[in-house]
């Protein structure tokens, strides 16, 4: 085994330098996993800017995370895999990378399985967990991570490549779509099969909940976004109908107006933001239809204000206007069925959104590419 362990520490926000740490000891109920390949998120992004000072320093970052079991304790081979399955090494897996406290009153009074990302006292992988202390390896920007016994792990089937695999996290974060599902579609409240949809932001979660959305059976997905090599992707996955550039159709009235052309002059049954911008939410509640539901997902950190009108918005729409913050560990196992049906059934080349590949001594380079738009997915290789 490693006598050490190189990983991309952020010491300051903005700076990473490249570290050495001890190879850890596996205890009897954890692991000791390789990591294969490390997504970079928008959520990365938010804390390499400092945009979030309360963040540990120094910190490894990196919650999405597709690795591959290397030690494991006797007891972790029985207990941590989500489904039941045994672990050995050598199985690929995906990780759940947060934990909730258990004892807040979102904890006392919600399922932590479902509603895990309440937990105001959250501990997460790459996000909340330090490295100054051992074992150190809490972040997927490494050759290496350490397992705790409280981490939900995946078996990730052996006919899905890596480059699919690592869309896991994305994919639970598109898992929101799933809140807007009507509970009786003949009422028309919601989203059903053969529904309308409309999905404001291009970049690697935008995708993954059109995927979603044509997975669960939408009639027409359109997609409003950018820039242009974001959307050449997107109109290679198969499932987008419409696509509307916000380069070229700059005015957000116009662009709401062409989405109601393109459903009959009524609006899409359900509009998801995840642009991550403050304000495409009053265009999103613009083109909406009446009695239609909104989904807020992209707003993950703070974008500032937005004016809406609470009549014209909401009140006369009978809108539907729901949150969506994080994933909780069930949305991933949910994330993993629609990446095998999107693969393996509908045959959707997932695998075109891992458009970057860095090695780990260029972690600093790739961050700064995303904050430049570049590709669509980013991934450090150790």
């Amino acid at each position: 085994m490693a006598s050490d362990v190189k990983a991309a520490v952020m010491t300051s926000f903005g700076k990473i330098e490249i570290r050495s740490f001890p190879y850890p000891k596996v205890a009897s109920d954890s692991i000791v996993a390789k990591i294969r390949m490390a997504g970079i998120c928008g959520t990365d992004l938010h804390i390499f800017q400092g945009r979030d000072e309360n963040r540990p320093l120094p910190i490894i970052m990196g919650h999405e995370n597709l690795a591959e079991v290397v030690d494991i304790g006797d007891e972790a081979r029985t207990t941590m895999e989500a489904t039941g399955q045994v672990l050995s090494p050598g199985d690929r897996i995906i990780f759940y990378p947060g934990h909730a406290c258990g004892k807040c009153w979102w904890c006392r009074n919600y399922s932590p399985e479902r509603y895990g990302q309440l937990c105001p006292n959250l501990e997460g992988y790459g996000l909340t967990i330090g490295c100054s202390e051992p074992p150190h390896l809490f972040g997927g920007y490494a050759e290496y991570v350490y397992l705790l016994p409280w981490v939900p792990v995946y078996k990730v089937p052996e006919d899905i490549p890596d480059e699919v695999a690592v869309l896991a996290d994305i994919f639970a974060s598109a898992a929101g779509f799933l809140k807007t599902m009507a509970p009786y579609p003949v009422l028309k409240e919601g989203f059903a099969p053969t529904g309308n949809v409309a999905v404001q932001g291009s970049g690697p979660v935008g995708l993954a909940a059109a995927v979603t959305a044509k997975l669960c059976g939408a009639y027409q997905v359109i997609l409003i976004g950018g820039p242009k090599h974001r959307l050449k992707i997107a109109e290679k996955l198969g499932v987008i109908d419409h696509m509307i550039d916000i380069d070229e159709v700059t005015d957000p009235d116009e662009r709401v107006e062409l989405v109601r052309e393109l459903t009959g002059g009524i609006g899409p049954d359900v509009v998801v933001e995840l642009v991550g911008a403050a304000a495409a939410v009053r265009e999103g509640l613009e083109m909406v239809r009446r009695g239609g539901t909104y989904l807020e997902s992209g707003n993950f950190a703070d974008t500032g204000d937005v004016l809406i009108n609470p009549f014209k918005h909401l009140c006369y729409k009978d809108v539907y206007l729901l949150g969506h913050y994080g994933s909780p560990p069930s949305s991933y196992l949910t994330a993993l069925r629609m990446i095998e049906l999107a693969w393996r059934e509908r045959h959707i080349p997932l695998d075109l959104l891992v458009t970057d590949r860095y090695p780990l001594e260029k972690t600093q380079e790739a961050l700064e590419s995303k904050l430049r738009y570049e590709g669509i997915k980013t991934v450090i290789e150790p």
